[in-house]
């Protein structure tokens, strides 16, 4: 089965940026196609409860909705530790579903995927 891997790296700051990676990972999944989502940068805000609520980018969904599909059909949704560490984000502020991860998970999933795309 095919794999693709979305690199995250935008949050609040582009509604747009951040909102089509999940846009594309929804669709992945839909059309069964594995998909994980790595959020690395200020994209981390986005796995912190209640943060994506803020976001909705005309005329897509709102990233929380799209965030709960992508979760719901069995995304993967992985933040970058020292990410979350620079903008003092603790474990127990993230969405259920989120996983922490560090380098080498990352560089492990990328090297695994069919394709990787980077936003």
């Amino acid at each position: 089965m095919d794999r693709l891997v979305f690199i995250m790296t935008h949050g609040e700051e582009d509604a747009e940026k951040a909102t089509l990676p999940m846009v594309m990972a929804v669709t992945a999944l839909a059309s069964e196609v594995q998909a994980t989502v790595v959020l690395q940068s200020s994209a981390v805000w986005l796995a912190k409860k209640g943060f994506a609520k803020i976001i909705h980018e005309n005329p897509f969904q709102p990233l929380a909705d799209l965030l709960n599909q992508f979760l719901e059909a069995g995304g993967r949704l992985l933040v970058c530790q020292p990410c979350l560490k620079k903008r003092s984000v603790e474990p127990n502020e993230l969405i259920e579903g989120a996983v922490i991860v560090n380098a080498p998970t990352i560089i492990k999933e990328v090297a695994e995927a069919t394709n990787v795309l980077s936003y």
